[in-house]
């Protein structure tokens, strides 16, 4: 998200200095290999010192890894696209606990505006709008952010089916959940939900037809 763009609710209102991009964690084959020196170390140390332990440790240790790293390569991620571990926010989360909201939602912010593959921050950020800022809008905008970022096209039909029942129960505007139900049928057709989804469009429809 560009910071010289149009004003959204979850660009940060200014840059802030300290609000560095996350560092991406190693994967599993860089740590497997990192390994090797202090491996290499021991069984060298073993040899010089003629310890007969420290030879067998070290060898249980080298069966250890080549199984391990032959497992990985060959059957757990054969490709190395295994996804590293994700940024669960437990710093920012913890400002949200101890009431700091205003200071939780700015650093979610800057968080999101870090880092364009983030989507854990856009489903924080929305749950901290949703529940303790009572913004509903700016959870329909997180919520939005986090459909449009995440791969998974099970987890885009849930943050979908979120905005839905934010326009539902929560700002109780039928015009708007019948737009968002419309939307979501219309671009995931095959959701295991979708005739729960039409009928409840078509009441929504009826009730609308007997207000007017």
């Amino acid at each position: 998200m560009s910071m010289n763009g149009p004003s959204s609710p979850l660009t940060p209102l200014s840059p802030d200095p300290t609000q560095r991009p996350r560092k991406k964690e190693p994967s599993a084959r860089q740590k497997m290999r990192k390994l090797l020196i202090p491996m290499a170390l021991t069984t060298a140390v073993g040899m010089w010192t003629g310890s007969v332990p420290l030879l067998v440790l070290g060898g249980v240790v080298w069966v250890g890894w080549i199984f391990y790293f032959v497992l990985l390569t060959q059957v757990l991620d054969p490709d190395g696209s295994s996804t590293p571990s994700v940024d669960q926010h437990s710093n920012i989360a913890a400002l949200a606990i101890r009431g700091e909201t205003a200071q939780a939602a700015d650093a979610y912010r800057a968080a999101i505006a870090a880092d364009p593959d983030d989507v854990v921050a856009c489903e924080q950020f929305a749950q901290l709008a949703l529940r303790e800022l009572k913004d509903f809008e700016l959870a329909i905008q997180a919520y939005r952010e986090a459909e449009r970022r995440t791969p998974q096209p099970k987890r885009q039909l849930g943050y979908a089916m979120l905005v839905a029942t934010i326009y539902r129960d929560y700002l109780r505007d039928a015009g708007r959940t019948m737009v968002e139900l419309s939307r979501i049928l219309a671009r995931y057709p095959d959701a295991p939900n979708a005739p729960a989804l039409r009928a409840e469009l078509e009441t929504i429809k009826a009730q609308r037809f007997q207000d007017q």
